[in-house]
C-alpha cells in the first residue's frame, strides 16, 4: 500500500502543465535534458530523487538493505 502512495505523490510532481509532445515540438528544457525520450516520466522520477537526496525529506533513510 505505501508503493502506492509514493506513486501518487510522485507521479505529476513539478508538472509545467504540458504534453511530452508539446515539451518536444516546442524544444523545451525538459525534452532536450531528457533527449525527447519519456520526458515528463524522467522529469518526475529525476525531481523525486532530487527531493529524496534531503536528508529530511529522504523517507527511505531508516530502511534497511534487506
Amino acid at each position: 500500500m505505501m508503493s502506492y502512495t509514493i506513486a501518487g505523490a510522485c507521479h505529476d510532481i513539478g508538472h509545467p502543465g504540458f504534453s511530452n509532445v508539446y515539451l518536444i515540438e516546442k524544444k523545451d528544457d525538459i525534452s532536450v535534458r531528457y533527449n525527447d525520450i519519456s520526458v515528463l516520466e524522467n522529469f518526475h522520477v529525476a525531481t523525486t530523487f532530487e527531493i529524496l537526496k534531503v536528508d529530511k525529506y529522504n523517507i527511505f533513510s531508516n530502511l534497511t538493505k534487506e
